[in-house]
């Protein structure tokens, strides 16, 4: 069964599920309408994609009886309101991140969905990339002990956001935790539980009063220590994302704002070697149409007397240090759009009932917005 997708805000975003809706062509989701305030735009889209219909007041398009999911790509003071507008009006809702400026706008939607019963999701691409997946089976079965450390350090591009751009206006994006920082804060969420405390610098660019730089740091339960820095200075051939990742036994490095390399250097037993294979096997499933590759390198072997090893005062075995490499075959952007379609394909069988909930919900988006925003309101700036 097909479900009719409405789209409103007609940027990027907005495009790259179009394309990857049109593009896998299967029939499980229709753009059916479309809405935008700038014409052209509205224009453009609909003959691009073939859409039936075009709106440009966003009170048509959640009022069509022909839309069942209203994906919300504005920016992000519009959110909340926009969100509202579609729940009360009966629609299940995708927001864009980060859903909404506040948390209590987001737990508005949240009571509204729940008292009409509708699902609703948001755009947080990491839960869905399979080499997260992956970190996520590491992390839960502590394969190689627990997390001391993760560091992110995201040199992204402002190469298409001059000093007018809503981005830099923290009325309406939120500023660089809140409008970015939230994939990241809901990543580690996801992966190891929220902080106990954080902490925060907010950097001005020299000379102009906005903000392009920012690093966060956060503790964890068992004393997990995560550092977080962004900086919007780059052109965009020349960004770069990096996730490290330090555990009892292994270092992880993530490669990619769109994940595609993982690489783990860790000390293993034959068990966690087969376990690797097996955490690669069901990332696999996760998206099947994205290929991995796997390199395996012994670097060392340690025999019998040479195999006991001991770090935060704990004692443990390891045959060998092995060196994983995970490679994703698909360029960043096929990667992305998987992601984004696994992401609807969540949301509708929520909707027709195939399950009771998606697997990333409002109540996600509000916790990570909880932390952006404590992020923000106690940084020191400069």
């Amino acid at each position: 069964m097909a479900v009719n997708l409405g789209m409103i805000g007609l940027g990027w975003f907005a495009n790259l599920i179009a394309r990857s809706v049109s593009e896998r062509g299967d029939g499980r989701a229709v753009v059916a309408a479309a809405c935008d305030v700038d014409s052209e735009k509205l224009r453009e889209f609909k003959s691009r994609f073939n859409v039936k219909k075009a709106y440009d007041n966003p009170d048509d398009l959640v009022g069509d009886p022909d839309v069942d999911i209203v994906i919300i790509a504005t920016p992000p003071y519009l959110h909340a309101s926009l969100g509202k507008k579609a729940l009360l009006a009966g629609k299940h809702v995708f927001l864009e991140k980060p859903g909404a400026l506040r948390p209590e706008e987001l737990g508005e939607l949240i009571e509204i969905a729940r008292e009409k019963n509708l699902k609703t999701t948001i755009d947080y691409v990491m839960r869905r990339n399979p080499l997260y997946l992956m970190m996520k089976m590491i992390c839960d079965s502590k394969a190689f002990g627990l997390l001391e450390r993760a560091d992110l350090e995201n040199y992204a591009h402002d190469d298409n956001m001059p000093p007018q751009h809503w981005f830099w206006d923290y009325s309406k994006s939120g500023g660089i935790w809140v409008e970015h920082g939230v994939h990241f804060f809901d990543l580690i969420n996801w992966l190891i539980g929220p902080p106990r405390e954080v902490r925060a610098v907010n950097i001005k660019r020299s000379g102009e009063n906005l903000t392009d730089r920012v690093l966060g740091f956060a503790l964890h339960e068992d004393d997990a220590v995560v550092t977080y820095y962004h900086g919007f200075t780059k052109p965009e051939p020349f960004e770069k994302t990096t996730f490290y990742f330090t555990f009892e036994r292994a270092y992880a490095e993530v490669y990619g704002w769109i994940p595609v390399r993982l690489v783990i250097d860790a000390l293993a037993t034959p068990e966690t070697e087969e376990f690797m294979g097996r955490v690669m096997e069901e990332a696999r499933k996760f998206l099947p149409s994205i290929d991995i590759e796997l390199t395996m390198e012994k670097i060392s072997e340690y025999g019998e007397g040479r195999d006991v090893f001991s770090g935060r005062g704990k004692r443990f075995k390891a045959s060998f240090r092995t060196r994983f490499e995970y490679t994703i075959k698909q360029d960043r952007w096929e990667v992305y759009r998987a992601c984004v379609m696994r992401a609807i394909d969540d949301l509708a069988d929520a909707v027709e009932g195939v399950k009771t909930s998606p697997a990333v919900t409002l109540i996600d988006a509000r916790r990570s917005l909880e932390i952006a925003c404590r992020m923000e309101e106690q940084a020191l700036r400069y």
